[in-house]
């Protein structure tokens, strides 16, 4: 009878607390930008620069079909996921340079 009465209100209840924390985790994030616009603005350009970079990557991957065995991906599938092993990479990268940089720079300062 436990287990009937967890259910019935228990899951219910775990989908409202779901659904207000996730508007919760979309709201704060809003009014904090609109507290502070310089943080904003620089939020929105990382944000610009990083589709720029996505966009860039997917144009360059070729998107070949792919099958092994029972697994078939066609060359749209591909093309998405050759785009964000793209820019992994070149993520990846952009973090390992920074993080040279900013050791490096500290010794000249």
């Amino acid at each position: 009878m436990l287990e009937n009465i967890t259910v019935s209100y228990g899951i219910p209840l775990a989908y409202i607390v779901f659904g207000v924390a996730a508007v919760g985790v979309m709201i704060f994030p809003i009014i904090q930008m609109m507290q502070d616009l310089k943080k904003a603005i620089t939020t929105f350009a990382a944000i610009g620069i990083m589709v720029v970079i996505f966009f860039v990557c997917y144009f360059l991957s070729t998107g070949e079909a792919y099958s092994v065995g029972d697994i078939h991906v066609t060359a749209g599938q591909m093309k998405w996921v050759e785009a964000g092993i793209f820019m992994i990479y070149l993520l990846l990268a952009g973090t390992a340079i920074t993080i040279l940089y900013s050791s490096v720079s500290r010794y000249f300062k």
